[in-house]
């Protein structure tokens, strides 16, 4: 019975909180800007991988290594309405219509901007690197896939 009125407890307040957060909705951008902004954005998590890697991965297997690779990904997916949102607003403001390379430039202000060094300690100090599995090999091999989101 307590758990029964804790779950229910919980669920209202995810309920009300959800509501009270502000709910992103979809809003898709046109596939050459996406693919643009996704590029980059994922060229400068990539990047500070690398330069992460190179000062603190010296005790990961290739697997962790590729499964860090993957997480960058991952974390692009799941915050992309929040980046585009953010995108709007940032070529809103040019004052005339946004071409592709103002997109580029979005994502790569995104792609530095993002302390991805911070997720990588946590999951490396707390040994919380996910086991890689087949999906991460089907959307690493393949740079469509990731580039569009899996809109597929």
């Amino acid at each position: 019975m307590k758990l029964l009125v804790l779950c229910t407890l919980a669920m209202m307040v995810t309920m009300a909180m959800s509501r009270s957060w502000g709910f992103i909705p979809r809003r898709s951008l046109a596939r050459p800007y996406e693919v643009a902004m996704k590029t980059q954005i994922i060229a400068g998590f990539d990047r500070k991988l690398v330069s992460w890697l190179a000062r603190h991965g010296s005790g990961l297997n290739a697997i962790q290594r590729k499964t860090l690779y993957f997480v960058n990904r991952r974390h692009m997916q799941t915050y992309w309405p929040s980046y585009t949102r953010y995108a709007r607003r940032q070529t809103a403001r040019l004052g005339r219509p946004a071409t592709v390379n103002d997109y580029r430039r979005i994502g790569a202000e995104i792609g530095r901007r993002i302390p991805m060094e911070l997720s990588y300690e946590v999951l490396v100090r707390r040994n919380m690197i996910p086991a890689w599995r087949q999906y991460m090999a089907d959307l690493m091999a393949s740079k469509y896939r990731i580039a569009t989101d899996a809109k597929q």
